[in-house]
């Protein structure tokens, strides 16, 4: 099969670049195999991989125009395929983009707050099943940034910080859900653009979490602002 990539250095070349290699195809080959045949066979290419299976979120790019994960994701048949780096992210170099702008955001915000310090009887309490469950879900999030790369809203934003984007969103619910958070979750999810969000569902479209269900935790978040009067 022809796979054309988008390749870039910026400490050398003056612009992005497509290059295309041939690579054998054989059933259930992923991208990342595709990439590892190419960096082994034709020549090097920058990559970033860990786990192989959609945990460490280090792999995210784009396969004909959609965001994937390239550790677990087939190429379906032999034909022309493109790949390039994460839509919307500063390349260092190939497939490896500067996410550290969003990600230390995110993990500003899940940071618990806590007026005091948890205690053992704090931790060994029985959690409620049905909140144990939303909590676990939302932690299955690996900060791929597929969802990032794949929301119309914050891709066309002149102004990115007005909105967190589906991955932020998506923090705020975790530390929401959390009982043993004290921040005012929803007030910060209504300030980081929580109405901005159209609901188009291409954030779960393309997460590798299938545990993660984007637009019930946005309408949940949302139901409680409109409560607390903060709708916008």
């Amino acid at each position: 099969m022809n796979v054309k990539i988008l390749k870039y250095d910026p400490s050398t070349d003056s612009a992005p670049y497509y290059k295309t290699y041939n690579v054998p195809w054989k059933k259930n080959i992923t991208v990342l195999e595709v990439l590892v045949y190419i960096h082994e066979n034709h020549e090097a290419i920058a990559f970033d991989y860990s786990c192989r299976g959609r945990v460490c979120g280090r792999c995210a790019m784009m396969l004909d125009g959609e965001p994937m994960m390239a550790c677990y994701t087939p190429v379906k048949k032999d034909g022309d395929i493109v790949i390039e780096p994460l839509k919307g992210f500063p390349v260092i170099r190939d497939f490896i983009v500067d996410k550290s702008k969003i990600l230390e955001r995110i993990a500003k915000i899940e940071a618990r707050v806590r007026s005091k310090p948890l205690v053992e009887s704090d931790i060994t309490a029985v959690m409620d099943p049905a909140l144990a469950k939303k909590i676990g879900d939302l932690e299955w999030c690996c900060r791929c940034l597929s969802c990032v790369a794949a929301c119309p809203v914050i891709n066309e934003m002149k102004d990115p910080e007005k909105f967190i984007g589906p991955a932020g969103l998506v923090a705020l619910g975790l530390r929401y859900y959390d009982p043993f958070d004290e921040a005012d979750r929803i007030i910060e999810a209504v300030q980081n653009g929580l109405y901005a969000c159209i609901m188009c569902g291409n954030c779960n479209n393309v997460c590798p979490a299938a545990e993660i269900n984007h637009l019930e935790v946005y309408s949940e978040l949302r139901k409680e602002a409109e409560k607390k009067g903060l709708k916008t």
